[in-house]
């Protein structure tokens, strides 16, 4: 895949970009987009009254009619991390004359996509979708993070439970701007490694990724009012890797005040507790550059010299129990220390919080650990999860003979292990440490009217699904469709007003005092205590750890 196509006009800026990148990354504070590439705000395009057109701060952009949405596509919101910019912070996208199309999404970021690498570096785009029609009053603001390991996806949607576009119909109806978008995926976005923290000052490397993130929601900050949106009330929503990355924002200084709530989806083991920087460097990153030929180097030229395809064909990213072997790391910096710790510290940004998981997390990827079809195989993927010094323990726990078959038994053990009870946890010290709200579920529903999905059952994920209109194979029966317009309705709540009612049709009380939580299936309804996964066992035993 070409990599070089953005190079060119790159080079000409190379100087300064890099030094606003080092600045970012040194921690300075951001002026807004506007100021930052002039005044596009001007432009004749500005002036106009039509809905389809909305003015940014790097010029006008039109969108798109899509059934009771105006959709705006494809929006830089950072200039391409291409050549220098490669492995820096991002740099504000350059302002354009005239009026900028808006209905085709920008290209995906690089990853893999069975054996072939897909996407462009020139990525760092979002999207926008309003309400056709409605009162003229600022709209609160949901802001999706997709799932995919930090190595996969983007803010188009994927091809999994029937394809999912995660375009902003269900969102509007309820009266809410909509904000999907990409950032730098796998070893192009979280690679550490040391002669890429030596380019810092702070001597620090692998969260670009997340600097893209933060990078987004200063440009939601600055522009969303131009959709309608209300930049005092955004609230971030993500699942799996989204869900994680959502909590270690809510403690990195640079995100302080860009979102005002949150909802953590199936997000845990990943996101509360990272990886050091040091680990992260001699782990992953240290994989990375062995495969690229670059172990031996000191310095970032061999790193740089590789093509976008070279380096996300390295190491490929995992779908399994674990490892994550891409995500953010504690630097010191833009992630100041464990985020449970500074939430235990009440350092966080305190806001309203959703979070859950659902009923059978690891149902596809219990196989990650090896085939699970006897006793004997079952005892060995224990211990190569949790370690052999807690495999007999488990064993007591969980023993095969309590559940339809072993590989069943893993199902359970994994998702108490990793989701319920880390669901628990996180939910009971954010309600320790902030007076904000904090609301927590376990999703239980199927997919029934697929045989393949409906064995599936509550897998990892599917929750999502339901906050987005069925456009894919999977045609929803009644049931999902009650299901649906149980949750987006709470969500969107949430998004507009910070709290939910404790009693009435959308009734769900906060997680304490009590351990409540909301049961997500059929119609809901407010139960309490661990859902029997377990959990005082859990806290006794050592949890694997996220990231190799």
């Amino acid at each position: 895949m070409p990599t070089d196509l953005h190079i060119s006009p790159v080079v000409r800026l190379a100087n300064a970009s890099l030094r606003f990148a080092t600045v970012m990354l040194a921690g300075t504070v951001l002026t807004s987009q506007a100021q930052a590439v002039g005044r596009p705000d001007r432009d004749p395009m500005c002036k106009t009254q039509d809905e389809l057109v909305a003015c940014t701060g790097q010029g006008a952009v039109k969108g798109t009619v899509e059934r009771d949405s105006v959709a705006f596509k494809g929006i830089p919101y950072a200039q391409a991390p291409v050549g220098p910019l490669r492995w820096q912070a991002p740099v504000p996208p350059m302002p354009w004359t005239g009026l900028r199309d808006g209905s085709q999404f920008g290209p995906v970021c690089p990853q893999l996509v069975g054996s072939e690498v897909v996407g462009d570096e020139n990525c760092l785009t979002l999207n926008v979708w309003k309400p056709k029609a409605g009162p003229r009053q600022p709209k609160p603001v949901m802001v999706f993070f997709t799932g995919g390991g930090n190595h996969s996806f983007s803010g188009q949607g994927t091809a999994g439970f029937g394809g999912v576009q995660y375009n902003g119909e269900k969102l509007n109806a309820e009266g809410v701007v909509y904000v999907s978008f990409n950032y730098r995926l796998g070893a192009l976005g979280f690679l550490a490694h040391p002669a890429l923290s030596a380019e810092q000052p702070r001597g620090i490397s692998g969260n670009y990724g997340s600097l893209d993130q933060i990078a987004m929601l200063r440009w939601v900050r600055d522009n969303i009012a131009a959709f309608g949106g209300d930049p005092r009330r955004v609230m971030v929503f993500g699942t799996s890797a989204g869900g994680g990355n959502i909590c270690a924002l809510m403690t990195a200084p640079a995100a302080k005040g860009l979102f005002q709530r949150a909802a953590m989806q199936s997000s845990v083991p990943t996101g509360c507790e990272l990886p050091t920087l040091a680990q992260a460097q001699a782990g992953t990153g240290a994989r990375v550059a062995q495969a690229l030929g670059c172990s031996a180097s000191t310095t970032s030229a061999c790193l740089r010299s590789k093509t976008a395809a070279d380096v996300v064909r390295a190491v490929p990213g995992t779908f399994g129990v674990l490892p994550r072997l891409y995500g953010p790391n504690v630097d010191g910096h833009v992630f100041p220390d464990q985020p449970n710790k500074v939430i235990a510290r009440g350092d966080h940004a305190a806001m309203p919080v959703i979070i859950g998981s659902n009923a059978q997390e690891t149902m596809q990827f219990v196989d990650s650990v090896g085939p699970i079809t006897d006793a004997a195989s079952y005892e060995a993927a224990i211990g190569r999860v949790f370690g052999e010094g807690a495999t007999q323990r488990i064993l007591t726990a969980y023993p095969a003979t309590s559940y339809a078959s072993p590989r069943r038994a893993m199902v359970q053990l994994t998702t108490d292990a990793l989701f319920t009870c880390q669901s628990l946890r996180v939910a009971r010290l954010l309600s320790r440490h902030q007076t904000a709200p904090v609301y927590r579920y376990l999703f239980a529903h199927r997919l029934e009217n697929d045989p393949a999905l409906s064995a599936l059952e509550s897998v990892h994920t599917l929750e999502h699904v339901f906050f987005f209109a069925w456009q894919g194979t999977y045609q929803p029966n009644a049931s999902d469709l009650a299901l649906q317009q149980a949750m987006v309705p709470r969500w969107t709540r949430l998004a507009r007003n910070g709290h939910l009612p404790h009693a009435g049709s959308l009734a769900w009380p906060p997680a304490w005092p009590g351990d409540r939580f909301l049961w997500l299936d059929g119609g809901p309804e407010v139960r309490a205590g661990d859902a029997g996964a377990h959990c005082p066992f859990w806290d006794t035993v050592p949890l694997p750890q996220p990231h190799l």
